[in-house]
């Protein structure tokens, strides 16, 4: 089965799902695994 990012929209064999806010509504979305790893990272909070 094929996924599209919904960061990228490329297609991909495998896809990470995330929620998020946008505005007062909750989406969930996919990622493939390279914008999900950005999105990971943008997660980080430095000390």
């Amino acid at each position: 089965m094929s996924y599209t990012c919904y960061y990228c929209e490329h297609e991909s064999e495998t896809a990470h799902l995330i929620t998020f806010f946008q505005g007062t509504e909750e989406k969930n979305e996919l990622l493939c695994s390279s914008c999900y790893a950005d999105w990971l990272e943008g997660l980080k909070v430095e000390p």
